[in-house]
């Protein structure tokens, strides 16, 4: 095959590999792309890889223990992440942004800061972010990352790990002549429905 029979097939392949991604939707795209198919991908249409520009756990110091202390697995990616003392750290390898490869153990969050008893704050470092994460009354963490472009998802804990139970900040209260109390699908605080 010619050089440019096979730069032809290469972009052809690329481009059939880029439909599908973006037939995925938004957080679909991402999915593949931190998949194999995001590396086949980047393989067909000749994009080199890379080891993520991350440091490793073991290079960066521990903080203090945080209720939020566990195992999760990143909604949009079905990969894991350890989040231990202050940092957040990969269990499971993938590819950002089908270049940087993330293997296990490169730090991808740090300076977890606790705001309120169910929300915290920390540096998502392949987004290049600021993350705002809620718990929610499920044990799920709602994490919104200040990126370009904004991302969401959730860290859905693992199994057999740590769940964080959301601590109210302060005790519901609730009208006196109040009988029948809910839970605000939204919120998740406690409302009455009289």
């Amino acid at each position: 095959m010619s050089v440019k029979s096979d730069s032809i097939s290469r972009l052809l392949t690329g481009i059939a590999a880029f439909s599908l991604l973006g037939s995925a939707g938004c957080a679909g795209t991402e999915a593949l792309a931190a998949g194999p198919m995001g590396d086949a991908f980047a393989a067909a249409a000749g994009i080199p890889q890379m080891d993520a520009f991350l440091q490793y756990e073991t290079q960066v110091p521990p903080g203090e223990a945080l209720p939020i202390d566990g195992d999760y697995t990143i909604s949009t990616l079905g990969k894991r992440i350890r989040i231990d003392r202050g940092r957040g750290y990969a269990l499971d390898p993938w590819t950002h942004a089908m270049t940087l490869k993330i293997r296990p153990n490169m730090v991808v969050s740090k300076d977890f800061r606790q705001i309120s008893a169910t929300e915290y704050t920390s540096q998502d470092l392949p987004l290049l972010g600021t993350a705002t994460m809620k718990v929610q009354p499920d044990g799920r963490i709602a994490v919104n990352v200040a990126s370009i472009p904004p991302y969401s998802y959730f860290l859905i804990p693992v199994e057999g790990s740590v769940s964080p139970a959301p601590q109210p900040d302060e005790p519901p209260t609730i009208d006196e002549d109040c009988e029948n109390l809910d839970i605000d699908a939204e919120t998740g605080e406690l409302v009455c429905i009289d």
